[in-house]
């Protein structure tokens, strides 16, 4: 598939919802990652021979970030375009977003049979528990087994193994998988696996409920792209380090390629450029120490606007500063970067994607979905110039 055909019928798509007003704003022609040095070309060899190193012939992506992640209105088409380029190898980490009180995406499900007694989010944390590596937690606080159910929506979205990541403290050997003849299995001091016999869109899970949820790490039976997405709203870089063991829980997902895709909460909040520069070192250390094998990704967050009255908004002038932090991260410490803030428009970009219906005319902040799925293509697009350049 030539993606960039697709990225173009997608912009023409957009143009013609818009009643076909030209998005020739967008700079398509710098869609790519500036590599800083770095050397991707293993992560090349793996995709083209992914028998070759690959575990099962699942290459993890790993893209971690603040709400305009969590929605996952971008990562879903980002993850739809790498799998049919690459093979689907499952869904991956899901967090249950919705028993912790926050917003969900669409493409799953994640119920219990009771209410949590105490829940907590990485930027809201309350009661006695704290979040795992999906930055969210539940807990049920009873010594009676709970069903936990997990649903894939969509044709292809199938799996048959799975994870539930959860607080060291949760059991392992209490569990069951309802209507499957298949046992638990402990993966890690975190997590605690099921093989089921046969690919599904939905499993019911009876489990010990004393410990902490956190959420799910699904696969199918097939090789493939495994598309990762963990975001939780209002999170900085400096957030995520505040999860106890966030990078050591993440190894249970082997991720070749991690993103991290963060700026705009910095641009409203009060940390130096110093400071933010500390946070990105920070992570990405913590990262590359669980997972030595990983490359890695830095994104800029594209302009957005602030409110200075009731209804009058203005640019916010500093995520062209944290944009420009993030750029000197990635020159002097030699990891690529992909500039959606020039891409997107750059400068005064942000009154364009208003006025053609592609931001949110709400806050000024984030995309409408339509604005999230242009940029899901435009990352994916980059990624396989890169990856594949023989592809486009």
């Amino acid at each position: 598939m030539a993606l960039r055909t697709t990225l173009l019928c997608l912009v023409l798509a957009a143009a013609s919802m818009l009643q076909a007003q030209e998005l020739d704003f967008i700079k398509t022609e710098l869609n790519h990652i500036e590599m800083n040095g770095d050397d991707w070309s293993c992560l090349a060899e793996e995709l083209l021979d992914p028998s070759a190193d690959l575990p099962d012939g699942k290459f993890n992506i790993l893209h971690i970030g603040d709400s305009h992640i969590q929605a996952d209105y971008m990562t879903t088409v980002t993850r739809r375009l790498l799998q049919q380029q690459f093979g689907n190898g499952g869904r991956g980490c899901i967090a249950a977003l919705k028993l912790a009180g926050t917003n969900q995406p669409a493409n799953y499900s994640f119920t219990a049979d009771a209410t949590p007694v105490e829940r907590c989010r990485l930027m809201r944390r309350r009661g006695n528990i704290s979040p795992g590596m999906t930055g969210i937690g539940v807990s049920f606080g009873s010594t009676r087994p709970r069903k936990l159910t997990v649903t894939l929506h969509g044709d292809d979205s199938l799996f048959c193994h799975v994870a539930l990541l959860h607080s060291p403290s949760q059991p392992s050997d209490t569990s069951w998988v309802e209507g499957w003849q298949c046992n638990s299995f402990k993966l890690s001091d975190y997590a605690t696996a099921y093989d089921l016999p046969c690919d599904t869109q939905s499993a019911t899970f009876c489990v010990n409920s004393q410990g902490t949820l956190y959420g799910a790490y699904l696969t199918n039976s097939q090789p493939g792209i495994i598309y990762n997405a963990i975001g939780n709203n209002g999170a900085c870089f400096a957030d995520y380090l505040k999860i106890n063991d966030f990078a050591l829980q993440t190894e249970l997902l082997s991720p070749r390629l991690i993103i991290l895709s963060f700026g705009t909460n910095e641009a409203f909040g009060r940390n130096t450029d110093s400071e933010i520069y500390a946070s990105i070192d920070q992570l990405v250390g913590q990262l590359k120490a669980a997972n030595p094998q990983a490359k890695f990704l830095l994104t800029t967050p594209m302009e957005c606007q602030r409110r200075i009255r009731r209804s009058r908004y203005a640019i916010n002038r500093r995520i062209a500063s944290v944009r420009n932090v993030i750029l000197r991260y990635g020159r002097e410490k030699h990891i690529p970067v992909w500039d959606l803030y020039e891409i997107a428009g750059g400068e005064g970009s942000s009154r364009l994607w208003l006025s053609n219906g592609l931001l949110s005319s709400r806050d000024h902040v984030h995309c409408q979905v339509i604005g999230y799925e242009l940029q899901g293509s435009l990352l994916a697009d980059a990624l396989i110039g890169q990856l594949m350049p023989q592809q486009q």
